[in-house]
Parts: structure tokens; sequence; C-alpha cells
């Protein structure tokens, strides 16, 4: 099998002493494959920008490893490491030409100068900027820079590229433009790209593998899909996207195993529980849960319409179940769909077998 682009082995740092001691990383351990583009995602604080320093050399471990493939390189500085890092500013040199801040690396590493020529046009190509090179920064907008930052970190080849939450300082349009090229960097280069963001929509549009973290940890690393689909603590499932979380029991029915809310509702579970029966947290999307009419009988849970918000594509229900508890449902607008009913009335909210994941705390 082989090695792992990036392999990190039980990473701690602390930042400070005493009671003012931050634990920013608690025994951190993640292997990112080869030619991946791998997220890290979590909110402020989480530990996620120490993690991508911990791997550029710009900070050391207090303890642990991390090997770049197969080889040790925790105690080797930021410019003896094949790693290159596109920053949140991009700190380009003011003045330098575009083609200059692009090469810029290459004169670092002794390039002879038609080489780099033909390496800054290459990059300028990849990155779509041919006929930009004699420009300056401050004549480009902030998506062009931001493309001239990839570029640069890209000329050398490095086996791996670190992004530090490029496309924060971007607007919304933009952004979203950006994401697409990121990715086709990344395939066209085949390089290893570690990302780092508190963007859900991001990292589930652009990665392979997500890693999602709090407090220093790491609590679920996989798929977009994956992560989305079967989140398995409470933190993950609330993080990504919308989500409802409802407070049952877990009971053994004749189909397996199932959530008891009160007496009279019984929702299933996906096959294969196998958690002793007890008080649980099950969560279910907006988009999984169904609206049906209140007499639709045991199985559906009651509930009662605030406010439905159309939103073009999609329209969401605003609920409030038999206890008050709110519930958020999202119907997808087809022609020819059934009208919905006014906010107040009673309906039923129906959760398909398979669409309730059971959490941690």
């Amino acid at each position: 099998m082989a090695a792992a682009a990036i392999d990190l082995a039980g990473l701690a740092k602390t930042f400070g002493s005493g009671e003012e001691a931050v634990r920013a990383l608690d025994q951190v351990s993640l292997a990112i494959r080869p030619n991946e583009f791998f997220t890290l995602l979590g909110p402020s604080g989480c530990g996620k920008t120490t993690l991508l320093r911990l791997i550029g050399g710009f900070e050391q471990p207090d303890a642990g490893e991390i090997r770049l493939d197969g080889q040790p390189i925790t105690d080797l500085p930021p410019h003896r490491r094949p790693v290159n890092t596109v920053f949140q500013s991009y700190a380009l040199f003011p003045h330098l030409s575009v083609a200059d801040n692009v090469g810029f690396g290459l004169d670092m590493l002794g390039w002879a100068t038609q080489q780099k020529r033909r390496r800054v046009a290459d990059m300028l190509t990849l990155v779509r900027l041919e006929g930009y090179g004699g420009r300056r920064p401050s004549q480009l907008s902030g998506g062009q820079a931001q493309r001239v930052a990839l570029a640069r970190a890209l000329a050398a080849s490095p086996k791996v590229l670190l992004l530090d939450e490029p496309l924060s300082a971007l607007d919304l349009k933009l952004r979203k433009e950006m994401q697409s090229e990121l990715k086709r960097l990344q395939t066209e280069t085949g390089i290893t790209f570690v990302f780092v963001t508190h963007d859900q929509s991001e990292a589930l549009s652009m990665s392979d593998r997500i890693a999602v973290m709090q407090h220093g940890r790491v609590l679920q690393v996989g798929s977009p899909r994956e992560i989305y689909e079967t989140p398995r603590h409470r933190f993950v499932a609330d993080f990504i996207g919308e989500i409802n979380l409802l407070e049952g029991e877990l009971v053994q029915a004749p189909g397996g195993a199932a959530l008891q809310l009160g007496e009279q509702i019984r929702l299933g579970l996906p096959p294969g529980v196998t958690r002793a029966p007890g008080r649980v947290t099950a969560a279910v999307r907006p988009e999984r849960a169904q609206l049906v009419a209140a007499s639709h009988g045991n199985g559906a849970l009651p509930a009662r319409i605030d406010q439905v918000v159309y939103a073009g594509t999609d329209t969401t229900v605003l609920l409030s179940l038999a206890g008050g508890q709110p519930f958020r449902l999202r119907i997808q607008n087809r022609t020819g769909a059934a009208e919905l009913p006014a906010p107040g009335a009673p309906v039923g909210i129906e959760i398909p077998p398979g669409s309730l994941q059971l959490l941690e705390d």
C-alpha cells in the first residue's frame, strides 16, 4: 500500500502556560492521501490553522510526528519541506510584476532565466491569466490576485499545497467561481491540497475528504457525502448544513432498532444499529422529512405549521412539534406541486426509514 502523502501521528500543541495555556491540538492523527483535496473544517479556534502551520513548518508540535511520503519532516524548517502555502492575504510583493511574483520562488531555487520564464508562462496559463505578466498586484482584482498567489505556490511543483482560507476575502459570486477553479487546479496538477475553511459549503463542494474539528480534536473524517448523510457526533450534524435533532428512547422492535417518541410514535432507524437501549439523540435533515396529513396515523409526528418560506428552488416549512420543539422541513419546488397548508394548520411529519441517524455527544 502506498504511503500517505501526509501522515500526522499524535500531534499536540499548547500555546501559553499556566492558567492561560490554550490546548490548540490534542493528539491529532490523520492520514492524507496522495493527490487528494483534503479539507480541515471547523469553527474559529478549533485548531485547523494551527494544524496547517505545523504541516508547513511554521510552528513546532509539543508532541507527535509529521511524515511526508513516509519520511519524517517534523524537525525540518519550512524552506526544506516540499510544501508551499497560499495565505489568506495572498502576500504578493507590490513592487514586483505578476510574472516576477510568480517566479520569485524559482529565483530562490536558482532556476535559469529561460527555464523560469517558460515555467512562469505555463503557470499563468494554468490559472488563466495569460497576458497579465507585466501588471502589478495593485492592478488586479481580488480573484486575479488570488490566482497569482496560486500560480506562485504551484510554480515549483510542491508535493503538498496548503491553503489557509484563501477565499474568505472574496465576494460570494467570485468565491463560488474560485471554488471550481481550485478543484480544477488540484485535478490538473495532481498535487495534494490541504485546505482550511470554516465554510461548510466550500468544504462540501470541493473536497475529496473532510476532517471536522472541534476543540483541537478531529471528530470525524469522511467524504462530503459521508459527513453530511451519516454524521456521528452531535457537533458534526449541527455544524454541517441544517439539521433537526430528536430526543427519544432507543428500543428494539420486530423490524430492528427504533426511536420511541412518547407512547405513540415509533420511528425506524438505519439497519445494523447495535447500541444498547436507552436515551439517545437522533438527527434528520430537513429535505429527508415529508409533510403529510394530520390524520396520517401512527409513525407521523404531529406538528403545526408556523411559517412557509419560498426560496425559488425550494420551500422551507417551519413547524412546531407537539411539545413545542421547532422542526424544519424542506420541499423542492416542482411544477404542479400541491398547495401547502396555511400557517397554523395541523399536519404530520413522516420520516422515511433510514433517514434518522443516531449521534454521539
